[in-house]
């Protein structure tokens, strides 16, 4: 199987202003090198593989779940139903995908490259599995800054 096969959206997102992009507050925007600030609208609602497209990181993969504004550098995976996006994310993450880069002086991936490249899939319950422990951990990992950041704060004040 290819990768295009298993995904409902394989492409790129849409360009934005950078005026519309601010530090806090609003909806992700998610480009080529990860998050770059937040804005008022969103193009993209649920759950997805967010492969950098163009950039210094090219080809690094994130897990995404909820609204965001996806831009033009990042390639949104969006798995069929029968897929888990989170397992998705970590297998197209230890793919190593910046090996298909175009040979050109700025970094570059093209969605129809990447699409047509094989993967092998466990089962659907299987892929859940992996994914819900994957997310767990995850959401422990982020408890766990949460709780640092507090502590930092407060031995500021104190």
């Amino acid at each position: 199987m290819v990768i295009g096969d298993l995904c409902k959206r394989f492409s790129a997102g849409s360009s934005i202003k950078s005026e519309y992009i601010r530090g806090a507050d609003g909806y992700p925007v998610y480009g080529g090198n990860g998050l770059r600030g937040y804005t008022d609208s969103y193009n993209f609602d649920g759950e997805c593989a967010i492969i950098g497209r163009q950039g210094a990181y090219c080809g690094n993969v994130r897990y995404f779940s909820g609204k965001a504004y996806m831009t033009e550098h990042a390639i949104v995976a969006e798995p069929l139903e029968e897929y888990d996006a989170c397992y998705l994310a970590n297998k197209l993450q230890l793919m190593n995908l910046a090996q298909f880069q175009g040979q050109s002086a700025q970094p570059g991936l093209s969605a129809k490259t990447l699409s047509k490249i094989t993967i092998n899939m466990p089962s659907y319950e299987e892929q859940k599995r992996i994914g819900n422990l994957i997310r767990s951990i995850d959401a422990k990992i982020k408890l766990n800054q949460e709780i640092n950041d507090n502590l930092y704060q407060s031995s500021i004040v104190a």
